[in-house]
């Protein structure tokens, strides 16, 4: 009797054991994955760099190359949504900065990442778009459709509900290959497409244009805080948009180009901190020195009226 007590225990110890073991081995494939990933996110030692000497073949040429400065060609060839051929001078007015950036509808993530980013600084933007500004859109992928490029803008427009002027001033338009390849290569941009796959390597990059087309200033991340983009939408405008006391703030603030955001200008602050105080020194003093220079006159012709007569008799 007892050996047929203990017996029934012992298939509960073997089972006990058995899913001991199981956790035991899912814990150490849970630490292995987590070694896995800690080896691939640490930087690489010179050990390891010779195990993994460079960037996969597809993106080593993905980048943006910034060209500060230069001016875009207004006379390439585009074609609108509405199925227009177009060039890219219709959007520079000479009054209003654009945005400009490269994007295409079957972009499987980078692209409604950047765009959606886009869209929520611009609805927390004082500045208008359509009246302070535009934004052109071109699809990098020549074989995107116009209905589909129309179908990508009303998509962003319809969720720019802070910015009434959107439908008419984001302008999103395709392209044949050979001009998508020369609006690129103008503002830098670099990208690969990827046969096997069928979709496009590409950095996430915003231009900002001035109202001629020169190229202002570049923003490469999927993130656009309002404030930057507020101050660069102002340089690029050269002064067509925006208050006087914005342009103090411009003056104020300086771009750096390895920060790719807008610093202020400690040397212009200085300046101006020393031209105040000789402005409060000028004005606290200035009464002072003229009435010390008016009272010494007044004592002057004091002395001389009660002086005593000199002249012969």
């Amino acid at each position: 009797m007892t050996t047929s007590r203990l017996r029934p225990t012992r298939p509960r110890r073997q089972s006990r054991l058995f899913y001991s073991d199981r956790s035991a081995c899912r814990g150490i494939a849970q630490l292995a994955v987590t070694l896995s990933l800690a080896c691939l996110l640490t930087p690489a030692t010179p050990a390891a760099a010779q195990l993994n000497d460079g960037v996969p073949k597809q993106v080593e040429d993905v980048t943006v190359e910034q060209k500060l400065g230069e001016e875009i060609p207004l006379d390439v060839m585009l074609t609108d949504s509405l199925g227009r051929p177009t060039k890219t001078g219709h959007y520079f007015d000479g009054k209003r900065p654009v945005l400009l950036t490269l994007n295409y509808s079957n972009c499987p993530v980078l692209c409604n990442v950047q765009l959606n980013a886009l869209v929520e600084t611009l609805n927390n933007l004082d500045l208008r778009l359509g009246r302070d500004f535009q934004i052109l859109t071109v699809s990098i992928d020549p074989r995107e459709s116009t209905e589909r490029v129309r179908q990508t803008q009303q998509k962003f427009v319809l969720m720019l509900d802070q910015q009434p002027g959107a439908a008419s001033a984001w302008h999103f338009c395709t392209a044949r290959e050979s001009s998508i390849k020369r609006l690129a290569d103008a503002v830098g941009f670099r990208y690969t497409y990827d046969p096997q796959t069928r979709e496009y390597y590409h950095p996430a990059m915003l231009a900002f244009l001035s109202p001629e087309g020169v190229i202002s200033r570049y923003s490469l991340d999927v993130a656009f805080p309002p404030e930057q983009t507020r101050l660069a939408l102002l340089d690029a405008s050269n002064g067509t948009i925006g208050s006087p006391v914005d342009q103090f703030i411009m003056w104020c603030f300086s771009y750096d180009s390895d920060r790719g955001s807008y610093v202020l200008a400690a040397w212009r602050l200085m300046r101006l901190a020393a031209a105040t105080t000789v402005a409060g020194l000028l004005v606290t003093l200035l009464p002072y020195w003229l009435g010390r220079k008016r009272s010494a006159v007044l004592a002057a012709e004091r002395a001389l009226a009660e002086a005593p007569d000199q002249r012969p008799d």
